[in-house]
C-alpha cells in the first residue's frame, strides 16, 4: 500500500505540473534553447565546431535550467503548500509523510526524465542533420561523423613501471648517502617518478619519441583511430612546431604524415583503420623536423599523455548514458530541495538551494584551492604567506572540496563533447553516488524534518 500511495502521489506532482502549464512553458523553454544556441555560436565555421558547439552549449544549456528549475520546484514541493494550506487536504486521508516526500521527489524525478528524452531527441536530429546538410566533402563529413558520432575509448601508451625504477633508484640514493637530506623515501620515490616522466617526453630540436598502444581485441569495424595529443614548450613565444608522425614498424610500410602544431593547442590525428589489423601493438614516432628551433618541447599536458580513441560504441547510446549521469544529478538536487522546504520557508529555502547550486558550479576552483592550497597565482614575486585566515578559508575549501568531489567527478559534456565515451561504470558510479548515497543522505535529513514539523 506504501508504494501505491507514493506512486499516487508522484502522479498527483506530474499533474499539476501539466495542469499548470509549468511543463509546457519549461519544454518551450527547453526546445528554444537548443534549437537557439546553435544559431546565435557560430564556432569556429568548420563543420566539426558546429558539431562541437551543438553538443557542448545545448547539454551545458539544458543542464543548467534543468537544475535551477528542480531545485525551485522541489523547494516549493513542500514548503509552499504548508504555506498555502492545501497540504491539509493531502494529510487528512491515511498518508504517511514519508510517503508524500518520497512521492513528490518521484514526481519531479519523472519531470526531469521527460525532459531529459526530449533534450537528447532533439541533440541527436541536430547533430546528425548538421552533418547532413553541411556543404563540405564527404571525407571531411565522415571524419567529423567518425570524431563525434562514435564513442571512443581512450587508451594510454605503453609506459615503464615508474614506480619500480624510482624505487630502485630511490633505495640507491639513501644506501649510497647521496639523497636529500630530510627527504623521506616516498617524497624521493616521487621525485624520481616526476624526472623519469619528463625525460621521457621531452624532445629537444631534431629529436623523436615513440608511443606504443595495446590495442583491444575487438575489432574497429573500418573505422579509423584517432591520436590525440598535446604539448607544451619552452620558450614564452609559443611558436608553431613542424613535425612528422611515423606509423607502424614495419619499415617497408611506413606511413609518414606532416605537421604543425601550436604549443598548449589540442591536436588529433587520424590513422587509418587498415594500420591496426594484424596485430594488437601499434607504434607512432613523433619526430621533430624544425632542428633550427632552440625550443624543447614537452610531450604531455602536465599528467596528461597522449591518447588513442578507439571505436567504443554509437553515438546515441552514449548520450544516453551521458543524460543517465545527468539525471542522477538532478535526482539528488531534487531530494536537496524538498529537504530545504521541509526546514525552511519557500523563498529562505530557495536561497540556501541556489547557495548549494553555487557551490557545485564551482566546484573545479574549490578543487583547485583544496589540493593546491593557492586562492590565486600573483602576478609578480611570489606567493604571501597564508595568515591564519588564509588558513581557515583553506580547510573550509577543503570540507567543501570532500562534499564537491563526486559531482565534478561526473560531468558527462565534456566527454560527449570530445567524443569519449561515457562509460558504463561512471553510469554506476554516478548512480551508487549521486542518485544513491548523496540521496538517501538528503532524503533522511528531509524527512525527519518534515516528520517533526508543525503544519498548524
Amino acid at each position: 500500500m506504501m508504494l501505491i500511495r507514493t506512486f499516487a502521489i508522484a502522479v498527483l506532482t506530474v499533474r499539476e505540473a501539466v495542469r499548470s502549464k509549468f511543463l509546457l512553458s519549461l519544454a518551450s523553454l527547453l526546445v528554444a534553447g537548443l534549437v537557439g544556441l546553435p544559431l546565435l555560436i557560430a564556432g569556429d565555421n568548420t563543420l566539426a565546431g558546429q558539431i562541437q558547439v551543438i553538443l557542448t552549449y545545448t547539454l551545458t544549456f539544458a543542464t543548467a535550467i534543468l537544475s535551477i528549475t528542480t531545485l525551485g520546484t522541489a523547494c516549493g514541493g513542500v514548503s509552499a503548500e504548508i504555506e498555502d494550506r492545501r497540504l491539509y487536504l493531502v494529510m487528512t486521508k491515511p498518508l504517511h509523510r514519508t510517503e508524500l516526500w518520497l512521492g513528490k521527489w518521484l514526481g519531479v524525478l519523472a519531470l526531469n526524465a521527460a525532459l531529459l528524452a526530449l533534450t537528447g531527441l532533439i541533440i541527436s536530429a541536430m547533430t546528425r542533420q548538421a552533418i547532413h546538410s553541411a556543404k563540405d566533402s564527404p571525407q571531411v563529413k565522415r571524419q567529423v561523423t567518425e570524431q563525434f558520432l562514435m564513442a571512443r575509448q581512450a587508451l594510454p601508451p605503453i609506459t615503464p613501471d615508474y614506480s619500480r625504477i624510482a624505487a630502485e633508484a630511490a633505495q640507491r640514493l639513501i644506501q649510497s648517502g647521496r639523497a636529500p637530506a630530510k627527504m623521506t623515501f616516498d617524497a624521493i620515490q616521487q621525485r624520481l617518478i616526476e624526472e623519469l616522466k619528463i625525460q621521457r617526453f621531452t624532445i629537444h630540436p631534431g629529436g623523436s619519441v615513440e608511443f606504443s598502444f595495446q590495442q583491444p581485441d575487438a575489432k574497429n569495424n573500418g573505422n579509423d583511430l584517432i591520436l590525440s595529443y598535446k604539448f607544451d614548450s619552452t620558450r614564452p613565444e609559443r611558436s608553431p612546431v613542424a613535425a612528422r608522425w611515423t606509423l607502424g614498424t614495419d619499415h617497408a610500410h611506413l606511413i609518414h604524415i606532416a605537421v604543425t602544431n601550436y604549443p598548449g593547442v589540442p591536436a588529433t590525428l587520424a590513422i587509418a583503420s587498415s594500420m591496426s589489423t594484424g596485430t594488437n601493438i601499434l607504434s607512432v614516432t613523433y619526430q621533430r623536423l624544425d632542428d633550427r628551433s632552440q625550443a624543447t618541447i614537452i610531450m604531455a599536458d602536465k599528467t596528461q599523455e597522449p591518447e588513442l580513441l578507439v571505436p567504443y560504441g554509437g553515438f546515441e547510446m552514449n548520450l544516453l548514458r551521458g543524460l543517465f549521469v545527468i539525471l542522477c544529478r538532478l535526482a539528488f538536487l531534487a531530494a536537496l530541495g524538498l529537504t530545504f522546504g521541509c526546514l525552511l520557508s519557500t523563498p529562505v529555502a530557495v536561497f540556501a538551494a541556489f547557495f548549494v547550486l553555487i557551490l557545485m558550479a564551482s566546484a573545479g576552483y574549490i578543487e583547485s584551492v583544496a589540493t593546491s592550497g593557492v586562492f590565486f597565482v600573483p602576478h609578480e614575486g611570489h606567493a604571501e604567506e597564508l595568515t591564519r585566515l588564509d588558513k581557515m578559508i583553506l580547510h573550509l575549501f577543503q570540507g567543501f572540496h570532500l562534499v564537491t568531489m563526486p559531482l565534478t567527478r561526473f560531468d558527462p559534456v565534456p566527454l560527449l563533447a570530445a567524443g569519449r565515451v561515457v562509460s558504463g561504470e561512471m553510469a554506476l558510479l554516478a548512480f551508487g553516488w549521486l542518485a544513491g548515497l548523496y540521496t538517501v543522505i538528503a532524503a533522511l535529513i528531509g524527512i525527519t524534518l518534515f516528520n517533526r514539523r508543525e503544519l498548524g
